[in-house]
């Protein structure tokens, strides 16, 4: 059976609110971010990093937060610091980069919490689950003996401070955006019930003068 050409196009409409709609749920996780004082320079010199958006339990819960552990080049590379998230999911931490050939590498930033398997034997230990929206990574070049070492910027207001705030904000447009989708959606569909309804209704006689058929 073709379905009309009007149809067709509202039945794409509601596939776009449907999709549209997925992607801005999607969007309420927030990914865990890195920032380095510095993004280059040679081996053994010191710089801070900065996180944001790492998983922090609701305070009414009393479980402290679990360490983010930031490694070199892979998330089971070589140990380079470790700190706790804040009330606000920002860490701040001082490493040292090691001394390894010039090139680009990534620096990572994982938070893995202990959970127990459902119906795992009490003896089995428990399983590193990664948070939601981790690991963090940023990349750091070091350079070769020639070249000259970048001094480290002072950060002077850790990354984060106002993350309460952008958390806030970001909440609030993401439920703006979700009302504004599923009331488009909801328009659609109800168009769409009415035009289905209004298809099936039995076609209107025309009034004929009277004479025009013998």
């Amino acid at each position: 059976m073709r379905l009309p050409v009007g149809r067709w196009a509202m039945l794409s409409t509601l596939a776009a609110l449907v999709l549209g709609v997925g992607a801005t749920a999607a969007a309420c996780a927030n990914l865990a971010t890195l920032s380095l004082s510095a993004t280059r320079g040679k081996p053994g010199v010191t710089i801070t990093v900065t996180g944001a958006s790492f998983v922090v339990p609701r305070a009414s819960t009393g479980i402290a937060p679990t360490p983010v552990v930031i490694r070199w080049g892979s998330e089971d590379g070589p140990f380079l610091a470790e700190a706790d998230p804040d009330r606000n999911g920002s860490i701040a931490a001082t490493l040292v980069i090691p001394d390894t050939e010039p090139g680009t590498y990534v620096i990572l930033a994982t938070q893995q919490t202990p959970r127990r398997t459902p119906g795992a034997p009490p003896e089995q230990p428990p399983t590193l689950f990664a948070e939601p929206g981790t690991p963090a990574r940023t990349s750091f070049e070091v350079l070769g003996p020639g070249a000259v070492n970048v001094r480290p910027t002072v950060l002077t207001e850790p990354v984060g401070a106002n993350g309460e705030l952008d958390s806030t904000v970001w909440i609030v447009l993401t439920a703006a955006f979700g009302a504004v989708a599923m009331s488009l959606f909801g328009g659609g569909l109800i168009a769409f019930i009415h035009q289905s309804r209004k298809s099936k209704l039995p076609a209107e006689a025309r009034w004929v003068p009277p004479g025009w058929y013998s």
